[in-house]
């Protein structure tokens, strides 16, 4: 009997873990082993003009972590390790996933603002950042805590609409738009509205307006407003053999001084890229940007100075597989004072990027 017992004791006990499993592995398993993944890029340059020794330098270790929340959010993180060796946790935000065409996103957020500024590092579709947005939103574009909803409207193409506030920082190496007011009513708003259609049923057009303002710690308005255009062909078949991106952005930095608007800095670029296979890239980019600073435009002592600046880029990437590439940059770049001084500047670089892990889509 005591036998008869044991194992009815010894069976139920086996059963009810197998059944609490089967019940919640799809919560537990992802609740406590989120998605993880890291991107790992390194660039090498050879730039005559610039005070650096040649050579391959490490750039940036970037961490990713998703997971479902609950019913109701998604949280998503992605915390960067820094060459100089600091640690940047670059996005940490939170998205609903209930709320029908709408989609709410807060925490610490890469703002919706224009094109390029919605790009990681190393998904930049060429090594360096067009000049323009480190003179304007930032390099990787506008980051900042705040909260963002989009709708998507019921036009019949894809149209987005969305508002975003954010918190007020002021100027650093990350945040060239002045948001440093203390006063109570300064939270910088931004809206952006993007359109995309199906031209035929291999090529998409993409039309992108973007707004950011705010109030600086000088008591001035400060703001920058963008526009995109993009045209993207996919070929429905050999899709991943063929293919090129046209692509061309307007970015412009200003302020507004007693009632007296007052364009600071502006600018934009061209570029387009072609598929050769299914592993080759090529691109060519034109840029030109306004009353704005770059590492080779620089006084005696070093410090940048703003002017004109204009830059020609190719580049080649071999991309064996979603995971990794290796990108070949040349860029020829030639840069005005308005006062008599016209440097130029010729680089080579070479960028490697490597992926483990879970790794979110980038943007369309």
């Amino acid at each position: 009997m005591r036998i008869r017992m044991l194992a009815c004791l010894f069976a139920a006990l086996s059963f009810t873990p197998a059944l609490a499993t089967a019940q919640t592995r799809s919560l537990y398993s992802n609740l406590a082993n989120p998605a993880i993944g890291m991107n790992t890029l390194f660039t090498g340059q050879a730039a005559r003009n610039i005070d650096q020794a040649y050579g391959l330098g490490f750039d940036e270790a970037e961490m990713s972590v998703i997971s479902t929340v609950d019913p109701y959010w998604t949280f998503v993180s992605n915390i960067v390790f820094v060459g100089d060796g600091s640690l940047d946790p670059e996005e940490a935000w939170v998205r609903s996933t209930n709320i029908p065409t709408i989609q709410l996103k807060l925490g610490k957020i890469r703002g919706t603002f224009g094109k390029h500024g919605l790009l990681h590092t190393h998904a930049f579709p060429f090594i360096q950042a067009p000049i323009i947005m480190g003179n304007s939103i930032g390099e990787e574009g506008f980051k900042d805590p705040g909260i963002e909803a989009s709708w998507l409207t019921p036009l019949p193409w894809f149209s987005e609409l969305t508002g975003g506030a954010y918190q007020a920082v002021a100027l650093d190496d990350d945040h060239p738009l002045d948001f440093g007011s203390t006063r109570h009513d300064n939270v910088p708003f931004l809206g952006h509205f993007k359109n995309q259609l199906d031209l035929n049923s291999e090529t998409t057009l993409e039309l992108g307006q973007s707004f950011l303002q705010g109030r600086g710690a000088d008591g001035n308005i400060h703001t920058a407003a963008g526009g995109d255009v993009t045209f993207r062909n996919v070929p429905a078949r050999n899709s991943n053999r063929s293919g090129w991106i046209l692509q061309g952005e307007y970015l412009q930095k200003a302020s507004r001084v007693a009632g007296t608007y007052i364009r600071e800095q502006d600018g934009g670029y061209a570029s387009f890229q072609y598929r050769l296979s299914q592993i080759w890239w090529v691109g060519v980019r034109g840029e030109q940007s306004r009353n704005s600073t770059t590492d080779f435009l620089v006084d005696d002592t070093g410090t940048e100075i703003p002017g004109k600046v204009t830059r020609g880029s190719l580049s080649v990437a071999w991309v064996p597989s979603e995971f990794s590439f290796v990108r070949l940059e040349y860029s020829h770049a030639e840069a005005d004072d308005g006062k008599g001084f016209k440097p130029n500047d010729d680089r080579v670089m070479i960028q490697l990027s490597y992926t483990i892990g879970y790794h979110p889509a980038h943007a369309y």
